[in-house]
């Protein structure tokens, strides 16, 4: 068995915190990231419900409205006063796509999948369109599913 020298030791030491350190911000980078990608009910809404209903004025022209339908996030877009209901989870490996009003479309920020404004497919890994929820305007108020 080698002896073990002071500097041998200390580089060891320093090594051992610098890798420890890493793997530590890895996971709590990892955490974050998921954490902002996927809604939360306050930024969405009631969760587990299959008709959602909610007053018009809070879907603004050219907007997006994030709401929970069965658990699951879904996007109310007003476009030329036409409605449109889709599932936010890309259908390539899940991610939530958002809404970019300047574009008309949908982009999920993990792999650019770009979807349009029904859910088509424009470009990027997703193998199918966004599904869609049957949305009406009824009164002064929009229900959805």
């Amino acid at each position: 068995m080698e002896d073990i020298t002071r500097r041998d030791l200390l580089h060891k030491t320093i090594n051992s915190l610098i890798g420890l350190w890493v793997a530590a911000t890895s996971v709590l980078s990892g955490y974050a990231g998921i954490r902002y990608i996927w809604p939360t009910e306050k930024t969405a809404g009631p969760p587990g419900e299959k008709k959602i209903s909610f007053p018009i004025v809070e879907l603004q022209e050219g907007g997006m409205k994030k709401i929970l339908i069965d658990g699951k996030p879904a996007g109310i877009i007003r476009h030329n006063s036409k409605l449109y209901g889709l599932s936010l989870i890309c259908t390539h490996l899940g991610c939530i796509v958002s809404w970019h009003p300047e574009e008309k479309r949908l982009i999920c920020p993990c792999h650019a999948g770009i979807y349009d404004i029904n859910g088509a497919v424009l470009g990027g890994p997703p193998p199918r369109p966004l599904p869609s929820y049957e949305v009406r305007e009824i009164g002064d108020k929009v229900v959805v599913g």
